[in-house]
């Protein structure tokens, strides 16, 4: 696949028609963001002309002026294989819930900062629970938080909460064998010995552990 399919002046002829704006409006629009310090310098029409028709690539700073007020990704604008919409790749802040994982009621939310352009950090698709127990220190101790992504598959060897036979919650690295059999293994291996003897039909997993919030360190 070819990595810039379209040009700069193609796209920025689309997006001005898909905003209903003119090079005059453009102007004048840029004046007023410079005015307020949001962007390093105005664009003029002769400039916005030139680049309607192909004779000069904008600068950084118009790339980016020119995809603020039209309302589009700076890397689409200049022709990239990317969505048109601004918030791709960028950093959002969103709520998730902390659930109680013994009653699965939602005990408090916490602020998530996820990327757009990564599915697998839809906040849409995560919860939050604490810690219980320490079976999985030092990397997730008690008090703190583990953010679970909702289970959809299974992965060999990735880190899940999950419950035995019908058992509590637990987080544990899951390791299934070529004949089916699992393995459930703690990192504080000393207190929380490695589970065996189980099949995949004797746990129930909830969601697999992408990433902690270790404030146990801070108590």
């Amino acid at each position: 696949m070819n990595d810039t399919p379209f040009t700069f002046s193609e796209r920025l002829k689309e997006a001005m028609q898909l905003r209903h704006l003119k090079s005059s409006q453009i102007e004048k629009i840029s004046i007023e963001l410079f005015e307020a310090n949001k962007i390093k310098r105005p664009i003029k029409m002769p400039i916005i002309t030139d680049y309607l028709k192909g004779r000069y690539e904008a600068t950084q700073p118009n790339i980016y002026a020119l995809a603020l007020i039209l309302n589009v990704n700076e890397v689409w604008l200049m022709g990239f294989d990317v969505p048109m919409d601004r918030s791709y790749g960028r950093t959002k802040v969103a709520e998730i819930d902390i659930i109680n994982a013994f009653t699965n009621e939602v005990i408090q939310k916490i602020p998530f900062s996820y990327r757009t352009d990564i599915s697998e950090e839809d906040p849409e698709n995560l919860f939050a629970i604490y810690a219980t127990d320490n079976s999985m220190a030092p990397l997730l101790d008690i008090g703190d938080i583990a953010i679970i992504r909702k289970y959809k598959e299974f992965v060999n060897n990735k880190t899940y909460l999950l419950k035995i036979k019908n058992g509590t919650p637990i987080i544990r690295k899951v390791i299934k064998s070529d004949n089916g059999d699992i393995e459930l293994q703690a990192l504080n291996m000393w207190n929380f010995p490695t589970q065996t003897d189980l099949h995949f039909e004797d746990i129930e997993i909830l969601g697999e552990v992408i990433k902690v919030e270790n404030r146990s360190a801070f108590k």
